[in-house]
């Protein structure tokens, strides 16, 4: 099998400058799947890795992004349901701009663990472009995220999970890791904005390192299941795929990783479906 290089997607906010200074449409399921991947990295707009102009408040600031706290610092992780609407704003901007209906949470999100988030994201973002969902998350490949997270490393193959070859007769897995404050946040590094950003300096996927690099939007292309340029993944079209995550904070930075593997023969049990924890939550 032909395995990937680390590739990471990181967040680091500057917001010394910062003091100073509608939800899309539905759209029908649409949008690129690999391996077309858009032209550009899409600016998130509203910027949520700034503060905006923050204003003078008693015991500290006022800022336009709910993200950061009253001392214009961003949080290691929130989720608290303002600072989840925002980057949700930010995100369906860029769907519109790719011509994918506007993600809709379930209405439990809040009470769902990161861990549980990431799938659920990573659900949204292929159902949303008319793929079939990865079934849920399945407790080897958590152990393996969750192991993979405390150390900001992607993933690997899970031991104890007997995983099938991909159409591609690959080892069929793919995996992802990127810090980021919220879950959301970490989707959008992924998915929208995993390529050259013009400089190393403003391209947030470290294995991308020109314009023309494999590794860009490989992010992507893990997380939707089929990725050319290194393993091919599990494939778009897959119906038994099964997934890991994992959440930690490391040095003060959180730490989130997904693992999707292919299983060989039939679906194991799982600890959290989409059948059953998530689509249930979903408007009709």
């Amino acid at each position: 099998m032909r395995r990937r290089p680390f590739l990471a997607a990181v967040l680091v906010p500057s917001l010394l400058a910062l003091v100073l200074c509608g939800t899309a449409s539905p759209l029908s399921a649409a949008g690129l799947v690999p391996p077309t991947n858009p032209k550009a990295n899409i600016p998130p707009a509203p910027n949520y890795l700034q503060s905006g102009a923050c204003a003078p408040i008693t015991g500290g600031w006022s800022c336009p992004n709910p993200c950061v706290t009253s001392q214009i610092v961003f949080p290691p992780y929130s989720n608290t349901a303002a600072c989840s609407a925002y980057v949700l704003l930010a995100i369906n901007a860029a769907r519109k701009a790719e011509k994918v209906r506007a993600m809709v949470l379930p209405t439990n999100w809040i009470h769902l663990t990161a861990s549980q988030q990431l799938f659920v994201i990573a659900d949204l973002e292929r159902v949303d472009r008319g793929l079939p969902p990865y079934l849920g998350l399945n407790r080897y490949l958590t152990a393996e995220a969750q192991k993979a997270a405390t150390t900001s490393s992607d993933p690997t193959t899970a031991p104890g999970f007997a995983v099938g070859n991909d159409p591609q007769h690959y080892v069929g897995f793919g995996s992802t890791w990127a810090s980021a404050y919220t879950t959301l946040g970490a989707d959008y590094f992924w998915m929208y904005s995993d390529g050259w950003g013009g400089s190393a300096s403003a391209t947030a996927n470290y294995g991308c390192t020109s314009a023309k690099s494999t590794a860009c939007w490989d992010h992507r292309d893990e997380l939707l299941g089929y990725d050319p340029g290194y393993n091919p993944g599990v494939g778009l079209g897959c119906r038994t795929c099964e997934m890991g995550t994992g959440f930690a904070i490391v040095s003060g930075r959180s730490s989130l990783t997904d693992l999707v593997e292919l299983p060989k023969g039939a679906p194991p049990a799982m600890t959290f479906t989409w059948a059953k924890n998530v689509a249930p939550y979903l408007p009709k």
